[in-house]
């Protein structure tokens, strides 16, 4: 038995700021080198109502990739508005993934240590026992469906993009379960079993009466694209359904679609078409599914629901230098901000900006930012001015406005 060691770091510790932790594990059992575990828990959270886990795949580039998990401000704003944790990974292998994918063989001991330890020293002991909603792409979407046969009174949702080596089984079945898949990925040379073995797997539980989504992206593969704007929505649907954590699921919206072609047809209830189709938790989320398997995407239609905030201004003699914090739009992430100096607009950014958060193809934030900043080089002459920030999403819709900070020159 390997001895286990732990690293765990404070970046914060104050409950009104955001906590971000890091903890380093060697697994008891297992054949994994070691696994680290990256945790962000929201500002001013007085209770830990869940945890949204999101499990990166196979190879170098993903393990590496995970470390940037929690830093995803679009879902850290999905986590703060329903008082749950962000939380990532990333693990060192012998053999590639295959010596973390299979639960029981050491990771999910390794994972509850790891949710220990942080419980511990973050003061927030509810993270012991509150429920899972867990995301996986690739080997990680293996092991997070393994996670849903194996402990499935633990887990409100689960998310598959391309789940590599799914099974049929008539385990957990009463986890709501979405199933992303990129249609290349059925004649890919390098992906095809993942599409054939997710599908065989997914159509089972949908035989059983499980609630399941199989969602087929027509403009990707094997990689995440955008398939995170329709997983947002999913677990969006399934935190209101299962609020109370129980296993009672509303079928009142379930739709049917011809699973192999994947139309859509009208909703229906004869008796000829049950267990046949997708379930959706509701008529919006089977909106939104409708438009992502015709276009790979989801439309957003609303603005971001908070503006920025911190705003503050300072002159350095030569310009103004504006700075701001800002939460994402939860629907469509950040596309940018635009800045009014005295209500006039002096700087209108597009989804091209360096503000604008890019995602690889493991669906992690590329790169991120914490504060931002802009400098007004044309300072009048006035002895003030006025400056608000506005957010805008990727969909081109706009936030409020911030509140005004005046500068005045002496």
């Amino acid at each position: 038995m390997r001895k286990l060691v732990i690293l765990l770091t404070v970046f914060l510790s104050s409950h009104l700021l955001a906590q971000e932790y890091k903890v380093k594990l060697q697994p008891v059992i297992g054949k994994f080198k070691e696994v680290e575990y990256f945790v962000w828990i929201p500002e001013n959270i007085k209770s830990i109502k869940g945890i949204i886990f999101h499990q990166h795949g196979c190879g170098e580039s993903a393990f590496k990739s995970g470390r940037n998990a929690f830093y995803d401000p679009q879902w850290r704003a999905l986590a703060r508005k329903h008082d749950f944790v962000l939380m990532g990974s990333s693990y060192t292998s012998t053999t590639d993934c295959f010596d973390w994918i299979k639960p029981d063989e050491g990771s999910y001991t390794t994972f509850l240590k790891g949710i220990t330890e942080i419980a511990k020293q973050s003061d927030h002991k509810e993270l012991e026992s509150v429920p899972w909603v867990i995301w996986g792409h690739s080997g990680g979407g293996h092991w997070a469906y393994k996670m849903v046969l194996q402990h499935p009174e633990k887990i409100l949702c689960a998310v598959l993009k391309s789940p590599a080596w799914a099974d049929t089984s008539s385990l957990g079945l009463q986890v709501p379960v979405l199933c992303l898949l990129g249609i290349q990925e059925s004649y890919d040379v390098f992906s095809n079993f993942v599409w054939a073995t997710a599908i065989e797997a997914m159509k089972y539980r949908i035989r059983k009466n499980s609630p399941v989504c199989i969602a087929p992206d027509p403009t990707s593969g094997h990689e995440s694209a955008k398939s995170r704007l329709l997983a947002i929505s999913f677990i969006e649907s399934i935190l209101k359904l299962r609020s109370d954590n129980t296993t009672t699921i509303d079928r009142n919206h379930e739709c049917f679609i011809d699973l192999d072609n994947f139309k859509v047809t009208n909703p229906l209830k004869e008796s000829n078409y049950k267990n046949q189709g997708n379930w959706f938790p509701d008529k919006a989320f089977a909106e939104k599914w409708s438009e992502f398997v015709r276009t790979g995407s989801v439309t957003d239609k609303t603005p971001p629901a908070a503006p920025p905030y911190n705003v503050q201004v300072k002159n350095n003699g030569k310009s103004n230098i504006i700075s701001w914090q800002a939460n994402s739009d939860i629907e469509s992430g950040v596309g940018g901000f635009r800045i009014y100096k005295n209500d006039k607009v002096i700087n209108e950014d597009s989804i091209y900006s360096k503000w604008n958060f890019k995602i690889d193809y493991h669906d992690n934030p590329v790169e991120w930012y914490d504060k931002f900043e802009y400098s007004d080089t044309k300072v009048s002459k006035k002895n003030k001015d006025k400056y608000q920030i506005t957010l805008i999403n990727q969909a081109g819709l706009e936030s409020e406005k911030s509140e005004a900070v005046m500068i005045r020159k002496e």
